[in-house]
């Protein structure tokens, strides 16, 4: 049946969609554990890695709608629900395999990126509470050298 062809390509793209977005989010991620990178390099390189997320994330976003629609006019055309054991049990044998086997790729894929964004969540996490402490001891610190330079009226002449 052609939609289930179809269904099961947007399904692999959908994953595919999502791996790259993991991908994306593992640069993130590297790109803030690195931290190396002075001033507006690090800046630019991160924009850009958050506008590929962005891209990224409308053409996911532009599947899953797809791959919705789709689904509930299977179901219609099925007379089941639809979710993916419902839309599975009323495929032949070799459509249900084919099927299963997106269905575990694109959950696998999903899986994944929410690890990755779990982890690059901690990671921004623990970057504001460093940064946090940073500004705090510079303001600390800036605060004695503007006390010191105000209260050093010494007179030097003997």
């Amino acid at each position: 049946m052609p939609e289930i062809k179809e269904f099961i390509d947007l399904m692999l793209d959908e994953a595919d969609c999502m791996d790259d977005l993991a991908d994306v989010i593992r640069e993130q991620r590297e790109a803030l554990k690195i931290n190396n990178q002075r001033g507006s390099e690090f800046v630019n390189n991160l924009n850009d890695l958050m506008d590929e997320t962005r891209e990224i994330f409308f053409e996911a976003q532009l599947l899953e709608n797809q791959r919705d629609d789709l689904a509930k006019r299977l179901a219609a055309k099925f007379n089941c629900e639809p979710r993916a054991s419902a839309l599975s049990a009323a495929m032949t044998d070799s459509e249900r395999i084919e099927f299963n086997t997106a269905a575990d790729r694109l959950t696998q894929s999903v899986f994944v990126l929410k690890s990755e964004m779990l982890i690059l969540n901690g990671l921004i996490e623990h970057n504001e509470k460093y940064s946090a402490m940073l500004i705090s001891e510079w303001r600390r610190l800036a605060g004695e050298n503007s006390q010191v330079s105000l209260n050093s009226d010494l007179n030097f002449t003997g």
